[in-house]
């Protein structure tokens, strides 16, 4: 269907240029004189240069769009520079190029310089540039680029679709969050004790060899001055895997935000040096088990930059049995419901859950009762003394 549309359109061009070169002959040789003939012969030249605009095949040798910057948050506007280099020197008047994009956020985004004008001429390499404002998170993609030829009066035409696909991550927006230590609770025999989600650096159980990254703090200056070989200190592992980070993606109005707080906490907790795993109930379950380090958060922040709300969560936590090894888990959501309290008291040791909403939901007799349930509301628009909260007595 779509060559046909190309054939008639195409054919359309064709015949108007001869129709035109019909007319102004029959005119010069009927009518006579000068001016006839000097309209004949002053039209005809650029009638000529539109057949040969038919003749000629152009194709376009390379495109290359560079974006910047390549790590995009939400909200954030990028720059795109798109280099073209077509095949021929064949002259034409002017050229009009646009984007072929397969996401609604990149034409709502591309709003300056949507289609661009250039008078080509004899080149082969033209350039082209636009902005992209308030980018929204997402996974967006192009398709490639739509070049129309022109000739100097828009009597022909010749369109190329050159394909180049590239996609862009558009990442949640990050936070800062005030760190404070967010004390939990694991089983030691019949007693509970508090445990960080980070390694406790307060207790020093041996010696490593220094590692790119550690802190300075880590150093262990006396061995250094007996061996002159740097060494770290090793901590005690408090189970940070026992940790569990859960987002409910269940579409909501403030899912963008629900987003935005895991992505701030993770990359809070791995800046601490903590360690947790993560699970995305969404449409499909995903489960990150110990994020540990810059590799693991940005596989993580890959999901989290293409993932989308869900009517129906297939997620279910009577069906996950390693609830039941979890120490604290830390659920993420935007409604709290009775029965999920209760299914979160009977399956898990110790919860937290962050509730994202515009205002302070209504606190059930049933958080009251559950003393190791911990319901805290969270200000989308404000995350930063959240840990603070949490740990307020």
């Amino acid at each position: 269907m779509r060559r046909w549309k190309a054939f008639v359109e195409k054919s359309k061009h064709f015949l108007l240029i001869a129709f035109l070169m019909i007319i102004t002959f029959c005119y010069a040789m009927f009518q006579g004189g000068f001016v006839s003939w000097f309209v004949f012969f002053t039209v005809s030249p650029f009638l000529v240069y539109a057949f040969m605009f038919f003749i000629v095949r152009e194709d376009i040798l390379l495109i290359e769009r560079k974006i910047d910057p390549i790590h995009i948050e939400r909200g954030q506007s990028a720059k795109v520079h798109i280099a073209i280099e077509r095949k021929t020197r064949f002259p034409f008047a002017y050229i009009v190029m646009e984007e072929l994009v397969d996401s609604e956020g990149l034409v709502q985004a591309k709003i300056q310089n949507t289609n661009a004008i250039k008078f080509v001429g004899f080149k082969k390499k033209f350039s082209w540039q636009y902005e992209l404002e308030d980018m929204p998170r997402g996974e967006h993609r192009y398709l490639g680029v739509t070049i129309v030829f022109y000739d100097f009066f828009g009597w022909a035409k010749k369109v190329v679709v050159a394909e180049k696909d590239q996609t862009i991550l558009v990442y949640p927006r990050i936070q800062d969050m005030k760190y404070a230590a967010l004390q939990t609770k694991y089983d030691v025999g019949p007693m509970m004790s508090p445990y960080s989600i980070v390694k406790d650096t307060s207790m020093a159980v041996g010696l490593r060899e220094y590692v790119p990254g550690d802190r300075f703090s880590w150093i262990h200056w006396k061995s250094f001055a007996r061996t002159q070989t740097l060494q770290s200190k090793e901590f005690e592992d408090r189970q940070s895997s026992e940790l569990m980070l859960v987002l409910d993606a269940t579409k909501s109005s403030v899912f963008e935000e629900k987003v935005e707080l895991v992505a701030s906490m993770l990359q809070m907790i791995v800046q601490e040096r903590g360690e947790l795993s993560f699970i995305s109930a969404g449409e499909m379950t995903k489960v990150f088990p110990a994020i540990q380090g810059d590799k693991h958060l940005d596989q993580v922040m890959y999901h989290l930059a293409a993932i989308k709300p869900t009517e129906n969560v297939k997620f279910r936590f009577h069906d996950q049995q390693a609830f039941k090894q979890v120490a604290t888990l830390l659920y993420v959501t935007s409604d709290v419901s009775d029965e999920l309290l209760h299914t979160l008291a009977n399956i898990v040791k110790s919860c937290i859950c962050f509730v994202v909403a515009k205002q302070p939901p209504v606190q059930s007799e049933l958080t009251m009762r559950y003393k190791h349930i911990q319901v805290i509301f969270v200000n989308p628009v404000d995350f930063y003394h959240l840990f603070t909260e949490v740990t307020r007595p």
